[in-house]
């Protein structure tokens, strides 16, 4: 009745207001009572009046039913109808009803009807004392080791008081002890402690007996009493020692497995398992240890256990652990050094680097072949390596600075017609005992040059022709033969045409080329041409061709066909008549005169003879027929006459002998002083004129001879200094490089250092340096031999004076050595980089440094050949620059080493130099120190005492040096310190324990060790140290909780687990090994039902579980440890029992509507739903669920099980039109129960959809020129909606009518969206526009969506090519194109250019010659239009070409234009030019060679005075006191030399470094090379001048107003 006046309520009210809906729903009346009651009171006893106390009418409590309907324990009390009381039904035992609870309640349900009422009545029974403290066992054993500490705390048996509160266990009282007093836990349990409070001596007393007294605090007060015995037990208290802590022990490599090399040896003072020992590598040992060395763990015997190889390691440090069998164990450290003693067990190995396997046989001495490097994996002796070559070979080794590096060149000259090719055995001996060796042969092959110039068989050749020649006859023939080969040796003759007078002549002869048959063209005068020279050139075909000339001194042959010619008589008419006047008193033999003659022949038809044809008195005068001297043949007497003529007759020696005649008249006069005079004159003038070459050339060779010794003699000058002059300044004089050094100035170290830009063969580096400085030793001998060109290099200049002349002598050694200098160019640079630095980041310009032109490298090929790690590095050919080619990594490269170098071999060839460049990585603090763990445990016994030692993991840091590890750190407590010892390179800490441990205080010490490095900034790192104290046995297991409580269901299936107890022992091992059994007062019934795994504690079902028979189990629990002795702990376990669930839900469901609209809004309410169980508790909780996918819910309502089922979600009839929702109760029970009920729903249709298009954007391709008003597209739409909601038409958006806007030239059709262009298209105009299309539905409101339509025009061809060029100035496709005639094939005339607008193939356009008038003149590239030269012109060729070109498409139906280019070939003016040039600058050769006798001598003589002057100069001009005041140090340790540079702009001096560009300057505060000193010119001012040569440098100083002139 009253759930249906409910529903007619609800229907009522549902329908006027849904809001107040919940307020009107009933409630049934509740209410609660509590009363108290002691245990044990007799049955019958009141409790209370409830139905007084609830307000009931006790006259209706019969009529009403009043009575109790529920409840575990109703059976304990009853009410009486009558007045309403509640009364005890039977005995209550609290410790049966509530064992263990707090509070004991007891819930009853009292209920009355008509109408109904449920009442709620709790009844809490009060405990009494009657029941006294109970121990489980009479006595107790504890076993507790001698060593335990102070306070140790051990917990015994507690007693049990089935009683609760103030009379359960209250306090234990121990009898008098020494040692012991007794404590418990100040929580509910009360847990008795015994507690250690003098250290117990197990040597004095074994035994201890106690009694303990546990009482509660009822009144009258209960107690029971416990027997406690303890037994001492010895403990480990003594670690094993080592007999050394470091062994050291020397191993050979390669020592067979199983050898036995060391046996350690250590002590325990302990007996039993305590002494017994066991060995133990660590474990932080490299891997490879392991697999190496093995450890019997029971002898301390080290075997070997695999290969042992020295040069993988040479040091093996092996760390032992030493452990005794105690418990806890006790250890001790030490250490084995094994050092690998080396054997020869390695072959050389060779790398050859092969530079060339072909050598042209006019290779020179010492030309480099191959570069070959040889190593042996093997240390001292063993790894020294002699390398030797085969015999008999034109080669050798020349070995380099670096250790085992060899360059093969050659030795001796080539010759390949002698031998063409070689085998070459490379032999690498290291010495060892016994020696190894390999072997590596170089096949090299002697290739063929043109290496020998045709040859005449003499030079000069010497042809006697006589004058007056037959023009055209062959007058010589020469000819010369070759000892090439083939081509090599084919020979061809000309005539050398030298200057103007040689040409004249040799311009009149002429050669055959192929036989060398010489003909005269003219006819030669002797008279006019006495002798000429020519030159004949015998040239071969090699390549490049070689060729020789010899010299043809002709000679003309004299013919008498001239007559003599008197030269003296000769009167002033020109006659051959004179007149001499002698004395009259000169004596017989007197010189009257000397007739002479001459005869332009030569030989014996030059060879005049005189006599006297006509003479008065043949006594008186006589004539020299050789020499036509006229002399008196006796003294003039009175008689003679004074005046005598006398007629002399020449005539040469010719076949047909020619003669003339002269006339002399001779007057006898009185000798007067002029006479005297005249005798003078006529007297016979000697001169020696027989050849004037002769003396030019023995002055010449005066002059240089002594020029040569003026030289030699300032040298040994300048040399021979004092000892301490070389000494000081050049301290090592067996270095034989070539490179310059220079002074640098050190600021900080305030001296000045004597520095090479880079390090040449047998210079050393400074160790730790990172540059170039040349240290030497000061080798003091009595004999030291330093060639010119070291001294050039090397010397240090001390005073001005000695610079002066060193510098005077070096430019002199260096004219004269510099072009005999033909070595290989060796030279190492040494540089340093950081690692990690930059890929790509420049180290060091290697050309610069070297001198190198760098605009010659790349056809140098300069370049990286050989070095282990070369692909680090490469070098830049275009700036010489040394970059990082990839990351650096230094501990990856030389792990572990000192000084990480990488050796790279530089080569440049044309000529062959070989530079060493070493490049040293320098460590950065870039790895942090690292442990080998993050963690590390370490037990320690809670025994051990104060002072232990315990190894800690040493760290590992990659980096070395200051960046290494430097020193540890432990974190803040107050047991332990760290100490830290060294054992060789390594730091081992050590933790050193200062306070006694005490586990039970804390059992785990977590302490950080901190590794810092010495860096910067430094980097650290830390290994977790966690110290575990371990404990004997003196803890009892320990429960996790006192007492368990626990739920069960009934009916539970046997063997189900119902809980686990845990009890934990602090202790280890077998001490920590907990086992567990029931308590001794456990009810027999109880263990029918339960039963306990003794190892886990699980107990499980092990009969049937019934809810009604019991609700809740208490069982004790005892855990027991298996230690010696064992000790146990107690806990109490509750089990309650649950209901199960059994009691299907019920669904009452109101329905509001079954039709629904599909625009419902969200949480919509359809039905109203009430759900309910039977069950209680969790089964009687109801979970209402509907089924998946539907757009509906369940809301609760605030009173329980009430549901209202609402929408979800938007509903879609197009999608979904009907629902059957499917409401689902479940409760919450196990297993759970449920009821099902299905609800029908259908969905009405609404105007929400739009009409949608099936592709946006939608595109079209539309050929251009289409028909206008034809159809070109049809779009198409629909709606999902129905009827009316679903009917579309279609319209377009009409735009702004933009540019692009053609939707006014389109029309569409609203009922079938047909589209039609009105206009036809052009896609040259036009190529793409869009329009948009809207469908609108017809429901209401109406809805509508939009397409876009992507319009593209296709193209046709439509448009014929456009000429750009050439086009003429008035618009024609025509040009004009000028070239010269000597232009060679492929010229480029010019370049023809069209346009299509079309696109794709109506664009491609392609270009062919339509008109021309030779084909194989000029030729067109039929895509790029450039029109080129197919060969050269000829005379033949036309000076102008007409040239059309045809353009056309590519379209269907193709279209053309035609473009016209006239090309003019004309006359290079150039080539006029360039051939005048070369006709005026032919230089006349020499014709005299004592005109150039002459030059020579003046140009000697002129050096030999300027060089004299010179250093005469600079020897007196310099003060002395130079070198000890700018050159105080030669140890700098500098890298690169520095220069002087004069800027006259900024009118100062730069200091520039190697790698500074020329005129670079640098602003200050900058990190370059640059020195900027101001312009002070000073009188006194003395500047450091650098003057730099190819291959050297020279120091050289001077007065600050002769530098700009010395710069210059």
């Amino acid at each position: 009745m009253g759930d249906g006046r409910q529903r007619r309520k609800l229907e009522y009210w549902w329908a006027t207001l849904h809001f107040f809906l919940m307020l009107c729903l009933e409630k049934q009346a509740s209410a609660q009572i509590r009363y108290s009651v002691p245990e044990e009171v007799n049955v019958g006893s009141a409790v209370g009046n409830p139905a007084k106390d609830l307000g009931l009418d006790i006259r209706t409590l019969t009529e009403r039913r009043f009575r109790i309907v529920s409840g575990s324990k109703d059976d304990l009390f009853t009410v009486n109808q009558n007045n309403g009381s509640l009364l005890v039904q039977n005995n209550i035992d609290r410790e049966a009803i509530c064992d263990g609870d707090d509070a004991c309640l007891i819930n009853l349900k009292l209920v009355v009807e008509n109408p109904l009422e449920i009442h709620y009545v709790s009844v809490e029974i009060i405990d009494v004392n009657d029941h006294a403290p109970v121990f489980s066992e009479k006595e107790q054993n504890l076993e507790i080791a001698e060593h335990t500490m102070v306070g140790q705390r051990f917990r015994i048996l507690a007693a049990r008081d089935p009683d609760f509160g103030r009379n359960s266990v209250r306090f234990y009282k121990l009898n008098q002890s020494n040692h012991f007093e007794i404590e418990m836990t100040d929580d509910e349990y009360r847990i008795p402690f015994l507690v250690l409070r003098k250290p117990l001596d197990r040597e004095f007393k074994s035994k201890h007996t106690l009694v303990v007294t546990a009482s509660d605090g009822g009144n009258p007060q209960k107690s029971g009493t416990l027997n406690i015995t303890i037994n001492v037990l010895d403990s480990n208290d003594n670690r094993p020692v080592c007999r050394q802590d470091m062994s050291s022990v020397k191993l050979q490599e390669n020592t067979p497995v199983g050898t036995v090399i060391f046996r350690l040896n250590a002590t325990d003072l302990d007996e039993g398992s305590n002494s017994e020992l066991e060995y133990y590598f660590y474990k932080t040992l490299k891997s490879k240890v392991y697999d190496i060395f093995d450890l019997d763990k029971h002898s301390g015997e080290i075997r070997v256990k695999g290969e042992v190889d020295f040069e993988e390691t040479d040091v093996h440090r092996l760390d032992v652990q030493v452990s005794d069998k105690g418990q806890p164990p006790l250890t001790e450290d030490c250490r084995v050094i094994v050092q690998i003693v080396d054997i020869n067990d390695n072959h050389p190995e060779i790398e050859v680097t092969s530079l060339s396997s072909v050598v042209a046989e006019n290779s020179k001495p010492g030309t480099v072949i191959s570069l070959i490097s040889v190593s042996d994996k093997d240390s001292g002796m063993n790894g020294k390596v002699i390398c030797s070559l085969s015999e008999n070979a034109p080669f050798e080794l020349k070995p380099s600075f670096q250790d085992n590096m060899y360059s093969l060149v050659t030795k001796q000259r080539l010759d390949r017609e002698i031998l063409s090719h070689y085998d070459i055995t490379i032999k690498a001996t290291d010495c060892g005992q016994p020696s190894l060796f390999s072997e590596k042969t170089l096949n090299i092959q002697v290739s063929d040059v043109n290496d020998n110039v045709p040859e005449f068989s003499q030079n000069p050749l010497i042809l006697y022709l006589e004058e007056n020649n037959i023009p055209g006859a062959s007058v010589f023939c020469v000819s010369a033969s070759d000892n090439d080969l083939n081509e090599n040796a084919a020979i061809f003759y000309h005539i050398k045409r030298g200057d103007e007078a040689q040409n004249k002549m040799t311009s009149f002869l002429n050669i055959n080329s192929e036989n060398g048959i010489i003909s005269a063209l003219k006819s030669f005068d002797f008279e006019t041409l006495k002798t000429f020279q020519f030159q004949v050139v015998a040239t071969d075909s090699g390549t490049p061709s070689l060729s020789s000339n010899v010299t043809v001194n002709v000679f003309i042959l004299d013919q008498n066909d001239n007559a003599p010619v008197i030269l003296y008589p000769v009167s002033a008419n020109g006659s051959a008549e004179g007149v001499e006047e002698i004395p009259r008193n000169v004596n017989a033999g007197h010189l009257v005169t000397k007739v002479r003659a001459y005869d332009p022949d030569i030989g014996y038809n030059g060879w005049l003879l005189f006599s006297l044809q006509e003479v008065r008195d043949h006594s008186l005068f006589g004539l020299d027929r050789y020499t036509g001297q006229i002399r008196t043949l006796r003294s003039f007497t009175e008689t003679d006459e004074a005046e005598h003529k006398l007629v002399i007759l020449v005539k040469d020696n010719g076949n047909v002998s020619l003669s003339a005649t002269a006339t002399v008249f001779v007057k006898a006069v009185e000798p007067k002083e002029a006479f005297a005079a005249a005798d003078v004159k006529s007297s016979p003038k000697n001169e020696e004129e027989n050849n004037v070459t002769f003396y030019l050339i023995i002055t010449l060779g005066a002059v240089s001879s002594l020029f040569l010794i003026s030289i030699i003699v300032l040298i040994v000058m300048q040399c021979s200094k004092p000892a301490d002059y070389s000494s000081k300044y050049l301290q090592e004089t067996n270095y034989d490089g070539t490179l310059c050094h220079s002074i640098q100035y050190r600021s900080g170290d305030k001296r000045y250092m004597l520095v090479g830009p880079r390090m040449s063969i047998g210079s050393t580096v400074v160790p730790g340096s990172n540059a170039n400085t040349l240290v030497v030793s000061d080798r003091r001998r009595t004999s030291v031999e330093v060639s010119a060109f070291k001294l050039l290099i090397y010397s240090g200049i001390r005073t001005e004076r000695q610079r002066g002349r060193m510098v005077s002598c070096s430019r002199v050694l260096l004219f004269l050595l510099l072009p005999c200098i033909g070595v290989l160019v060796s030279s190492q640079i040494r540089y340093s980089v950081p690692e990690e630095v930059k890929v790509g980041s420049i180290i060091g310009n290697v050309a610069k440094d070297l001198g190198l032109d760098v605009s010659s490298l790349v056809n140098r090929r300069f370049r990286i050949v050989s070095g282990s790690k070369n692909t680090l590095f490469e070098v830049n050919p275009s700036n010489g620059a040394l970059y990082v080619h990839k990351n650096l990594d230094r501990e990856e490269l030389c792990d572990n080493s000192g000084a990480c170098l990488v050796d790279l071999k530089i080569v440049v060839e044309n000529p062959l130099e070989i530079h060493y460049v070493s490049v040293e990585i320098m460590d950065t603090n870039d790895h942090a120190p690292s442990f080998s763990e993050s963690e590390k445990l370490i037990e320690i016994a809670e025994t051990t005492s104060p002072g232990a030692q315990f190894q800690l993991p040493g760290a590992r840091d990659p980096d070395v040096g200051i960046n290494s590890i430097q020193r540890y750190k432990l974190s803040q407590n107050d047991h332990f310190q760290l100490e830290i010892r060294d054992r060789g390179e390594d730091k081992i800490p050590f933790l050193v324990l200062q306070r006694h441990l005490d586990r039970e205080q804390k059992i785990n010490h977590s302490l950080i060790l901190t590794a810092i490095d010495g860096g910067n900034p430094q980097k650290s790192a830390n290994l977790n140290l966690t110290i575990r104290v371990l404990d004997i046995n003196d803890n009892r297991p320990i429960f996790s909780k006192e007492v368990y409580s626990v739920m069960l269901q009934e009916n539970v299936a046997v063997d189900t687990i119902v809980i686990k107890v845990q009890a934990t022992d602090f202790d280890e091992g077998i001490n920590g090994v907990v086992q567990y059994a029931f308590g001794g007062d456990v009810n027999s019934k109880v263990l029918e039902l339960f039963s306990l795994d003794r190892d886990v504690g699980e107990i499980r079902v092990n009969g049937q579980i019934d809810y009604e028979t019991a609700e809740v189990f208490k069982l004790d629990v005892q855990a027991s440890d298996k230690g010696q002795p064992p000790m146990s702990s107690d806990c109490r376990v509750i089990i309650k029992i649950q209901d199960v669930n059994d009691n299907k839900p019920e669904i009452e469901v109101t329905s509001i509507s079954n039709m629904v609209p599909e625009n419902s809004k969200h949480g919509t309410v359809i039905s109203l739903i009430s759900v309910t169980d039977a069950d209680s508790g969790l089964n009687g909780k109801v979970i209402c669920t509907l089924t998946e996918n539907v757009p509906f819910e369940l809301k609760p309502s605030f009173k329980e099980n009430m549901y209202s089922l609402v929408t979800k979600d938007k509903l879609d009839r197009e999608t979904v039109s009907h629902y059957d929702v499917t409401v689902t109760a479940t409760d919450c029970g196990q297993p759970p129960l449920s009821t099902v009920q299905t609800l029908s729903i259908q969905v009405s249709d609404v105007n929400d959809n739009n009409p949608e298009f099936p592709h946006n954007p939608l595109e079209l391709y539309l050929m251009e020129n289409n028909v206008p008003g034809a159809s070109i597209l049809s779009v198409s739409a629909f709606d999902k909606d129905m009827n009316e909601n679903a009917a579309v038409s279609y319209h377009m958006i009409r735009g702004g009518g933009g540019q692009h806007d053609m939707s006014s030239f389109l029309s569409i059709n609203s009922d079938n969206g047909q589209i039609s262009a009105l206009k036809s298209f052009d896609f040259e105009t036009l190529k793409t526009f869009q329009f948009q299309v809207v469908a609108t539905d017809s429901g209401t409101p109406s809805l509508s969506s939009n397409v876009t339509v992507n319009v593209f025009i296709l193209d046709q061809n439509d448009n014929a090519p456009v000429i750009l060029y050439p086009v003429s100035a008035n618009g024609s496709a025509e040009g004009v194109e000028e070239i010269p005639r000597n232009v060679n094939a492929g010229h480029l005339v010019t370049k023809v250019r069209a346009y299509d607008p079309d696109i794709g193939y109506n664009g491609w356009l392609l270009l062919s010659l339509k008109e021309v008038r030779d084909h194989s003149l000029f030729g067109l590239d039929r895509y790029t239009g450039q029109i080129r030269t197919l060969r050269s012109f000829t005379e033949t060729d036309e000076a102008e070409h007409k040239l059309v070109i045809l353009v056309k498409d590519n379209g269907n139906v193709s279209l053309s234009a035609t473009a016209t280019v006239i090309v003019k070939a004309v006359e290079p003016k150039e080539a006029f030019a360039a051939s005048d040039d070369k006709s005026a600058a032919k230089v006349e050769e020499e014709s005299n060679v004592t005109f150039y006798l002459i030059i020579t001598l003046g140009a000697v003589s002129s050096l030999f005075l300027i060089s004299i002057i010179v250093l005469m100069v600079i020897q007196c001009s310099k003060p002395t006191d130079y070198a000890s005041k700018y050159l105080q140090d030669t140890n700098y340790d500098g890298t690169l030399c520095h220069s002087i540079q004069y800027r006259s702009g900024d009118k100062r001096y730069m200091l520039v470094g190697p790698r500074m560009s020329i005129g670079s300057t640098i602003v200050p505060g900058s990190n370059a090379n640059t020195l900027v000193v101001s312009d002070r010119r000073q009188a006194s001012g003395e500047v450091s001048i650098i003057l730099k040569f190819p291959s050297c440098c020279i120091m050289y100083r001077q007065e600050t107003k002769v530098l700009p002139r010395l710069l210059a």
